[in-house]
């Protein structure tokens, strides 16, 4: 039998402990009222292995991924993480260990925590946050554990969780239908701006299609003077986004009275995608989200947005010709 285990688990970023800029989202009442829990830890470095927490569990049955197991733990099993998507409310895959040890009761370490699982740090996989694409739609029952080689109506369900394993949870490319002006590089400033714009547009284009659907369920709507330039759609929920592109290193964006409304909302289904050095072969992606604990704006790199400057402005017209 496959030796593979599901754990529900809060919705974080990094999972390596309260931070101001990783709060626990969509796990149980207790994790989300507390802001702690063994969980918030289980992709933490610790000297070169980490500690996996079940929540609410204190015994498992090692028996249900090994009949002949006649001892109190399992080398080799493969143990993936699923939370819920806070916005989208389905559940999804946010990493895995591999080749852990999974004790039947939980077992207690130097660092002052519990755990059931225990690998070396260079055998687990967290996807950036972004990245979560893989959904695991009706699985998870009152318990945070799910033995998926138990049921056969998941297998087909299995073949692809274990091939997006192997796949290193990599996402594949989409191609856009957007046309980028060519060989202009080295035309006036404005062209310049516009190529640098437009091709920010087209990676944010990309970076939506990927994680949502592909491109059927990206709008462009600039014309339209919204606040934002693309909408993402899906049966549950859309995400606006404003797409800001710099040719330079440095994150320096201008917002318009009219974004800069929308970025003020502090909406979570608002989303700022920032492309730096746009015209390089490795290009800088930043999307920064709003999060209310602390009223901060942070990025999935771990950057934080400074307070915005506000400046003003006038419109100037002529009262009388002489």
């Amino acid at each position: 039998m496959e030796k593979i285990i599901l754990c529900r688990t809060a919705w974080m970023k990094y999972y390596e402990g309260r931070a101001n800029i990783d709060i626990p989202r969509s796990g149980a009442k207790y994790i989300l009222k507390n802001k702690t829990g063994g969980e918030i830890y289980n992709f933490k470095n610790r000297d070169g292995k980490v500690f996996g927490n079940f929540p609410f569990i204190s015994s498992l049955s090692l028996k249900n991924l090994d009949k002949t197991l006649n001892r109190e733990y399992l080398e080799n099993v493969t143990v993936v993480f699923c939370a819920t998507h806070p916005t989208e409310r389905i559940m999804r895959v946010v990493g895995w260990y591999r080749k852990s040890r999974l004790y039947e009761t939980s077992q207690s370490n130097r660092y002052g925590s519990y755990y059931h699982a225990v690998t070396n740090f260079k055998n687990i996989h967290l996807i950036e946050e972004d990245d979560r694409i893989f959904k695991l739609p009706k699985t998870f029952g009152r318990s945070s554990l799910y033995y998926i080689a138990l049921h056969p109506k998941k297998a087909k369900l299995l073949v692809a969780l274990k091939n997006y394993i192997a796949n290193n949870g990599k996402i594949e490319k989409v191609a856009t239908k957007s046309k980028l002006i060519e060989g202009i590089a080295f035309q006036p400033d404005i062209e310049k701006r516009l190529l640098v714009e437009q091709t920010a547009v087209n990676f944010a284009k990309q970076f939506y299609a990927k994680r949502y659907g592909g491109m059927k369920n990206i709008k462009s709507v600039e014309s339209e003077k919204k606040g934002w330039d693309l909408e993402v759609k899906t049966d549950t929920f859309k995400i606006n986004i404003e797409v800001k592109g710099q040719s330079g290193a440095e994150l320096n964006v201008e917002l318009t009275p009219n974004e800069f409304k929308a970025f003020n909302k502090c909406s979570q289904n608002y989303h700022l995608f920032v492309a730096n050095e746009v015209l390089s072969n490795n290009p800088i992606i930043r999307v920064f989200k709003y999060q209310k604990k602390g009223s901060i704006w942070v990025a999935n790199d771990k950057s934080v947005l400074n307070p915005p400057i506000k400046r003003v402005s006038a419109a100037l017209r002529l009262k009388k010709v002489i």
